[in-house]
């Protein structure tokens, strides 16, 4: 890889990890020069928008990565409950892993800069309906309807966002097991109707 590219994809990685972790606000561009071992001419030249574009472009990649994950696990999930079941546990392992440092790659990011900023809540509801496509095909598959597999879909995204924020201020995972739980009712119980 040119160091170039190697540049602008270290700021784009560390930037990802920054804002999960710090906040958006909390990370200043000085940060990610020291986090990303860029030079600092490299950060306006790949973007020249400055932290706006990096977020807005950060919240794209890592919103891609989620769905490519959850893309992944549908293929060898046994239907849309123990797809959930086996992404939240996974998330249960970062957060553990990173100490509850961790948190969604994209939700602090949104929090702390919409509505100001369009281009990153652009980004945000890409990521989150390419998720919520990715739950709702896994429940059609399963025989639910549309309806209840929309419905479900923003349910599910809904629940696991609030349970990463509450496994952080707990410093437990049990939140994620609870919604995994719940939702895997929820979803074979939409199996049968």
């Amino acid at each position: 890889m040119a160091a170039a590219g190697k540049h602008r994809d270290a700021i784009l990685t560390e930037s990802i990890r920054l804002f999960r972790q710090k906040g958006y606000a909390a990370t200043g561009l000085a940060d990610i020069l020291a986090a990303s071992g860029a030079p600092k001419g490299s950060l306006y030249h790949y973007f020249p928008g400055g932290k706006v574009e990096i977020g807005a472009k950060a919240v794209e990649i890592a919103g891609r990565t989620v769905t490519r994950t959850l893309e992944t696990l549908a293929e060898i999930s046994d239907g849309p409950g123990d797809l959930v079941a086996r992404y939240l546990e996974m998330l249960a392992g970062w957060l553990i892993q990173s100490g509850y440092r961790d948190g969604c790659p994209i939700t602090t990011t949104l929090l702390e800069t919409v509505p100001e900023h369009q281009s990153i809540r652009e980004a945000g509801s890409v990521a989150f309906a390419g998720w919520a496509r990715v739950l709702t095909d896994a429940a059609l598959r399963a025989g639910i309807s549309e309806a209840r597999a929309v419905r479900l879909a923003h349910f599910a995204i809904a629940a696991l966002e609030g349970a990463l924020i509450q496994c952080r201020v707990s410093g437990s995972d049990e939140p994620l097991k609870l919604a995994a739980a719940e939702l895997s009712a929820l979803y074979e119980a939409a199996q049968k109707v």
